[in-house]
């Protein structure tokens, strides 16, 4: 969930076509049946998996030392971007001889064989669309959709057919077609704007629930990703709580799959909810975790340091979540149902991450130095190193294996796998510096976790 990059991933149904045949007593031949000619047939891989050596850090990379629990779903999920945007960002002449269909259905094949190959079992999809705010109520037609709904449907036959669940979620862009501001991030919105903002999300989810249905989707979360706001009064928040329960039950209506709560980055604990939905999704590193780190602990990071770290933030989001703490009692409409979560993972591969948190990884940011110049690309400062991501990662698995603060139903590397091979930066983003483990030391350690070999 990124709050500074609001895309989003919808769902297109494909259909079957089916043969049969027969009748009378005579022995019928099976029909000829024409193979179908795969879709990426003419279609060759543009990209490279290469790096420089000086990518691999300066940490030794851990051997990975246990396997996750049979009953926990393993899940590794898309970066929440669309090779409709990586083919037009490389350019006519790198394109592999690819058109966009043959390259975009290349990519999340390959993408999903790969995460297959490193046990996943689940995976998230993520969509997004700019409103279109001409009326009072918001929508976003299909054609403003990030990932076409023919490519969704790409994904979810060729999920079906390597065992993969595909859940769903909605990324809540914050401007309009003419990339005019709806919201602002982090915004005390008023009663009217978060109505108008609700009126649209549940609008939205309704469609998005049949579509989902229709598809074969196996879950769908009921808040959105990558957009924050702000709930500064107790009437602003119950209207939340209250209209998300309504949003929920209209979801549940027209879609029979798994209901999921947390996405937006936090989880509000009120009966209301909890009731309602089937699990909850909770950061392993609570909001801003990564920044509970020194700059010794971060020049001298070990596994054991991270599962540690980890184990004290479950703890905490324990205690937050189910009113725990004396000190700091809930809102009035605390519960006490204690659902399975779903625990994101999310580490990326820069050697500062445990100390200064989550960098934008798809696109140049500018950021003030500490000499007050501005720098327009701040992320072309920083250090890769693998070896960061891979310590955490297998850090964070050791605490899942002995944390006993949650029902831990799934582990998730969260927006975690980049839609090309490519791994150094360039005109498809930074995928040196991002929490995706592909190709990097950190998917064979969680490769290990998930299946047990290497």
């Amino acid at each position: 969930m990124l709050p500074s990059r609001q895309l989003l991933i919808s769902f297109v149904f494909i259909s079957l076509l089916s043969a049969c045949g027969g009748g009378g007593d005579e022995p019928v031949s099976p029909p000829d049946v024409t193979p179908p000619t795969p879709p990426v047939a003419s279609c060759v891989n543009p990209h490279s998996a290469d790096y420089p050596d000086s990518y691999n850090g300066k940490f030794s990379i851990p051997s990975p030392r246990g396997e996750l629990s049979s009953h926990i779903t393993r899940g590794i999920s898309f970066k929440d971007y669309s090779p409709v945007l990586l083919w037009g960002a490389l350019g006519q002449s790198n394109q592999g001889d690819c058109s966009q269909d043959e390259y975009v259905k290349l990519m999340y094949l390959q993408a999903l064989q790969a995460m297959k190959a490193s046990g996943t079992q689940r995976t998230w999809l993520y969509n997004y669309g700019r409103w279109n705010s001409e009326n009072e109520l918001w929508v976003v037609e299909e054609n403003d959709y990030q990932i076409p709904k023919r490519y969704v449907e790409y994904i979810v036959e060729q999920a079906e057919r390597l065992e993969i669940d595909i859940y769903f979620a909605w990324q809540f862009t914050t401007n309009n077609v003419n990339f005019e501001d709806l919201v602002v991030l982090g915004e005390a919105v008023t009663m009217d704007k978060l109505k108008q903002i609700l009126d649209a999300h549940h609008n939205n989810m309704i469609t998005q629930a049949k579509y989902a249905q229709a598809i074969g989707i196996k879950g769908i979360a009921a808040d959105w990703n990558a957009m924050n706001i702000n709930l500064s009064t107790d009437e602003i928040k119950d209207y939340y709580i209250e209209r998300f329960a309504e949003i929920i039950d209209d979801i549940r209506v027209n879609f029979d799959g798994e209901i999921v709560w947390g996405q937006v980055g936090y989880v509000f604990n009120d009966e209301r909810i909890f009731s309602r939905v089937d699990s909850l999704l909770v950061n392993a590193m609570n909001a801003g975790g990564s920044t509970q780190f020194t700059a010794e602990e971060s020049a001298n990071l070990t596994p054991e340091l991270v599962k540690n770290k980890t184990l004290t933030s479950l703890e905490n989001m324990k205690t937050q979540i189910y009113c725990l703490d004396i000190h700091q009692p809930c809102w009035h409409g605390k519960s006490d149902i204690e659902l399975p979560i779903t625990l994101n993972i999310q580490v990326q591969s820069r050697d500062d991450f445990f100390l200064k948190g989550w960098k934008e990884d798809g696109f140049c940011t500018s950021a003030t130095l500490e000499d007050g110049a501005v720098d327009n690309c701040i992320q072309e400062s920083f250090v890769t190193d693998f070896s960061v991501q891979a310590v955490g990662i297998e850090g964070i698995m050791q605490a899942i294996a002995d944390q006993d603060s949650f029902e831990i139903g799934s582990v998730d590397i969260h927006t975690g796998y980049w839609l090309s091979e490519t791994l150094v930066p360039g005109k498809e983003g930074f995928p040196n510096i991002s929490q995706s483990i592909r190709g990097k030391p950190a998917e064979s350690i969680l490769k290990h976790w998930y299946t047990g070999s290497n």
